[in-house]
């Protein structure tokens, strides 16, 4: 039997029919060596190297009956009163997260990035019950094994990760969430992934489980510090969906940044996101000392 095609191996595809498409009669389609070639500079903790920063690789066990080990970083600066807990998207791998791992690191926090189930080093296949299952886990071991206050805990989540980000804010106290390159629900995904015209013909058979995820219900029950960033240019998680987001919120301490020209990655290197980043910390920092 012939595996089904996936969301992700999908979109490559629906793209060159469109190309093609557009090119019939012409000769030839060019590819240029930058097309062909994707670096991806990685990282670990024994090549990591920044002053007054530490990279520490620790190993975090899951819950019964299931329990596997999952693969995580903990980034420590000398100088840090927040923590954040990082939710990555559907591609995020550690030895890939240089440029998160750097911006954690310039930030004045401590940062807990981990490998999903299945992903890297860590055990396990991923399904959606067991990534809330995991989210768990996880905060569990930041607030009890590392010894970090909840109400000075920052979840972020990029992309699919947000609906980690927003699970774990409705079924643990926490100090703030930031939600980068958000989805708002997964019907909604559906429709700005196809065009209307493409919907004719093509359709996404999501599996229960995720159409159950929904970041605009989650959203309202937020009550501290909340980030949202979407990039203008981003094709995947369209930036109308971080702005439906933001008019959901309820919280009265709220910030929405459309990076100009932002796409669906990198816009951790944005100042604009950089800025917002410090003023959130900022504000968790002052609700603990209040």
């Amino acid at each position: 039997m012939a595996r089904p095609v996936t969301a992700s191996q999908l979109a490559p595809l629906l793209l060159f029919l469109l190309i093609l498409a557009g090119c019939t009669g012409c000769g030839s389609i060019p590819i240029a060596e930058d097309d062909v070639f994707m670096p991806k500079p990685s990282i670990t903790p024994a090549t990591f190297n920044q002053d007054d920063v530490t990279l520490e690789e620790h190993t975090i066990y899951t819950s019964e009956p299931d329990s596997v080990a999952l693969d995580a970083w903990w980034l420590v600066p000398d100088a840090s009163e927040s923590t954040v807990l990082f939710f990555g998207g559907q591609g995020f791998y550690l030895v890939q997260s240089t440029g998160y791992v750097d911006a954690f690191a310039a930030l004045p926090t401590r940062a807990l990035t981990w490998d999903y189930r299945g992903y890297g080093k860590s055990e396990g296949e991923p399904t959606v019950a067991h990534l809330k299952q995991d989210a768990l886990a996880v905060y569990r071991y930041v607030t009890e094994e590392l010894d970090v206050d909840p109400e000075q805990l920052v979840v972020h989540g990029h992309s699919l990760g947000t609906f980690m980000a927003t699970y774990l804010a409705n079924e643990r106290p926490v100090g703030g969430v930031v939600l980068e390159n958000p989805a708002t629900n997964v019907e909604a995904w559906e429709k700005a992934l196809l065009p209307w015209y493409l919907r004719l013909f093509v359709g996404f058979d999501f599996a229960d489980s995720l159409r159950q995820e929904n970041n605009r219900t989650r959203i309202a029950s937020i009550e501290g510090p909340l980030l949202i960033v979407g990039g203008s240019d981003d094709g995947i998680t369209p930036p109308e969906m971080a702005e439906t987001l933001y008019d959901d919120a309820r919280t009265s301490s709220k910030e929405l940044v459309i990076v100009e020209g932002g796409g669906h990655n990198e816009l951790y290197a944005s100042d604009a996101m950089r800025t917002a980043y410090r003023s959130l910390l900022a504000d968790v920092q002052n609700s603990v000392h209040e």
